[in-house]
């Protein structure tokens, strides 16, 4: 398990979007290269991918990909949240240039 120290998180993100967009480099960097079959027969994809592209209407977006694993039976828990079924996918701490402004 990565650890998340909160004292980590940077100052600068004051909103959802940069806390999502922060949190998925941060997956992207603890998957250190993992792959996942997502599609049978389907070469492999990066498990967390963080990409820049310009989309249709001439807007560059952030474009997030994570196949987090869950714990299929923590999803319907009485007790816990949805977001507490999900699984480590790495034991290292994100890169440094993650964890400041």
């Amino acid at each position: 398990m990565a650890a998340l120290n909160l004292a980590n998180i940077p100052n600068s993100i004051n909103s959802y979007e940069r806390l999502l967009m922060w949190a998925a480099q941060c997956c992207q960097s603890i998957a250190n290269g993992l792959q996942v079959n997502a599609v049978t027969g389907e070469a492999q994809v990066p498990l967390a991918q963080v990409q820049i592209a310009k989309t249709a209407d001439n807007v560059d977006r952030a474009i997030v990909v994570v196949y987090l694993p869950v714990e299929y039976n923590d999803l319907n828990s009485a007790t816990a949240k949805t977001w507490m079924a999900a699984k480590d996918i790495g034991t290292v701490a994100p890169h440094s240039s993650l964890l400041s402004n």
